[in-house]
């Protein structure tokens, strides 16, 4: 043990000695004490940098922490008798490190060692000079934490204000709950509490700024009388400026260059993403064109009249309305293959693509059928009794195979397909439409005539077809056959959206032969949902509409009703009403 000094005199009761041992680079600090009530010292730390300083601006006089030496004790030490400071660690001072707790403890004789945070470093400085701060008598004396044994997570140390990170831009939505919280804390446009723009801030983790300026926005707008708009004014004012496509050039490319992106890009002189972009952003648009019949003045007077004929004579005065087209018999052939050339799947990604093979492609088993559509009914509580679908059959017939193969041996009946003409479709409808319209046809409409509408194919037969009549007698019903417009598909439910709804649910089956190709037509057909029929009967007459208005041409769009929605709503019509300036002005064409 080296040199220690005593320190007699702490201000408190005496017998207490404090000895600083030096070591090389640990000093342990002992208190002894003899039995005495002495005060007690809690030494208080709080870390900042490499420094070490107290918790308290006012600390007492260092005299009364350590005391002055007696000069008897000293002598031998230091004969000059100049005050030295104590200087602590890092340039700080003692007053910033000690803490006195003024609060009285008893302590027994056994000697009181501090924590391992609270030993501290003697070393040996230069002289002195400040006494009159600390009036400090002991000599070459300077106190130091060791840097490992420092505790810095103590619960009596300073927090660090919470620091708000702060974003430059904030979403519609963010903007939109802030403004919302500012009007519930208003009343008549005037915040309630002076705090409430900062309560707002501390709720939304922003700045007061962004509050402030999303409120003095919304009274902007308040007092200009125009709807609050608090968007943010960088979407589309920064970064790089987009090159954009001249639309009027657009208008100059023939419509053959105008195909595909890659084209339309060739032809503008662009690139495809500009022009990709353009089409993103709403300013080009896909058009799906086909092909339409061409129709003669004539024709286009025809479907005038045509339209006009489906009217209600009763409504015509007021407010023409439609007939409810229940006593009409929609009928027409068409064809259904088992396949189309080009289909389109949807795989996982490390999935094989499908192979579809046939022997020829212009050989893709099909079928032509023909079928008969009636507008569904539905009683007073919305229950379908009659679905409309009267039947489909094909035109097909069974032969033995004339020689073998490896799929069946010779004399096996096959599936064939028949050619249709005009005895063909009377055949069928004497033998087929009409059964199916007598056995399934509501009774309440017996006494009523029932028409059979038809295209003017040269297949189909002539409306006074005396073989028709003569089968129609012997059913007992008044059953009719009317001829749509020429040129008109548009005119009948079937070919309006009826057959390609159909095909397309027959596309999601398997299909390897022509008589798997028959069974799921005829399952599709007797499953199909009777209220798309209806609304297929709704389409027609919104068609009708659109003929009025185009004179009678086909250049229209096919309107769009949203009919599930009102469906689902129990409020789709039962017919549709037209315009009676638009009829009248129909009328005068008429005349004309």
């Amino acid at each position: 043990m080296e040199e220690g000094y005593e320190i007699p005199d702490l201000n408190l009761d005496p017998g207490v000695q404090v000895q600083v041992l030096h070591d090389d680079h640990r000093v342990q600090e002992i208190l002894q004490v003899e039995g005495h009530e002495i005060l007690d010292f809690n030494m208080y730390n709080v870390v900042q940098g490499d420094a070490v300083r107290h918790e308290d601006d006012e600390l007492p006089n260092l005299n009364q922490i350590f005391g002055a030496y007696e000069e008897d004790v000293v002598q031998d030490q230091h004969q000059d008798p100049a005050m030295q400071e104590a200087s602590f660690f890092n340039g700080w001072s003692a007053q910033e490190f000690c803490h006195l707790n003024m609060e009285t403890a008893s302590y027994g004789e056994d000697d009181i060692t501090f924590e391992d945070y609270e030993i501290f470093d003697v070393q040996d400085q230069s002289n002195y000079t400040d006494k009159e701060d600390f009036q400090v008598y002991s000599s070459h004396v300077d106190v130091v934490f060791d840097e490992e044994e420092l505790d810095t997570s103590s619960d009596d140390s300073a927090t660090e204000p919470e620091i708000i990170k702060r974003r430059k831009y904030y979403s519609e939505v963010e903007k939109t709950s802030i403004y919302g919280a500012l009007l519930a804390s208003s009343i008549n446009g005037k915040l309630v509490a002076r705090d409430t723009i900062a309560k707002i801030a501390a709720m939304f983790d922003v700045r007061r700024r962004v509050v402030q300026d999303i409120w003095t926005k919304a009274k902007k707008c308040a007092a200009a009388g125009v709807e609050v708009d608090i968007k943010s004014k960088k979407p589309g004012n920064c970064g790089r400026k987009r090159s954009a496509i001249d639309l009027a050039q657009v208008l100059t490319v023939p419509l053959n260059s105008r195909g595909s992106i890659r084209s339309l890009a060739a032809a503008l002189s662009a690139t495809k993403s500009t022009v990709h972009r353009s089409f993103m952003d709403g300013r080009l648009r896909r058009h799906s064109n086909s092909i339409k019949p061409y129709l003669k003045e004539a024709n286009k007077k025809q479907r005038l009249e045509f339209c006009v004929s489906m009217l209600d004579p009763g409504t015509v005065h007021d407010e023409p309305r439609f007939t409810d087209m229940q006593n009409i018999v929609h009928i027409d052939e068409k064809w259904f293959n088992a396949t189309s050339k080009n289909r389109t799947f949807y795989l996982v990604f490390n999935e094989d693509d499908p192979e579809r093979c046939v022997q020829n492609k212009n050989s893709i088993d099909k079928v032509i059928f023909l079928s008969a559509l009636a507008k569904p009914r539905y009683d007073e509580e919305g229950h379908c009794y009659f679905d409309g679908k009267l039947g489909i059959w094909p035109f097909v017939r069974k032969e033995p195979a004339q020689r073998s193969s490896h799929n069946r041996p010779k004399g096996t009946l096959v599936t064939k397909s028949i050619t249709v003409s005009r005895e063909t479709s009377r055949a069928f409808l004497i033998t087929k439409v009409i059964p199916a319209i007598a056995s399934s046809w509501p009774r309440e409409d017996v006494g009523k005539t029932i028409w059979i509408q038809q295209d003017n194919a040269r297949t189909h037969i002539l409306p006074n077809d005396e073989a028709f009549a003569l089968a129609v007698a012997q059913v007992g019903l008044d059953i009719r056959i009317m001829n749509q417009p020429p040129n008109s598909p548009d005119m009948n439910v079937l070919d309006l959206g009826f057959f390609a709804s159909l095909q397309s649910k027959t596309y999601l089956r398997n299909c390897s032969n022509m008589d798997e190709l028959i069974s799921n037509v005829e399952e599709e057909y007797n499953g199909y949902d009777s209220n798309l029929v209806n609304r297929v009967f709704l389409t027609l007459q919104s068609c009708f509409i659109q003929v009025m208005k185009a004179d009678g041409g086909n250049g229209y769009k096919i309107p769009h009703m949203n009919k599930e929605r009102l469906e689902r709503l129990d409020m789709l019509p039962t017919s549709l009403t037209c315009d009676i300036a638009l009829y009248n002005k129909v009328k005068q064409t008429l005349l004309n």
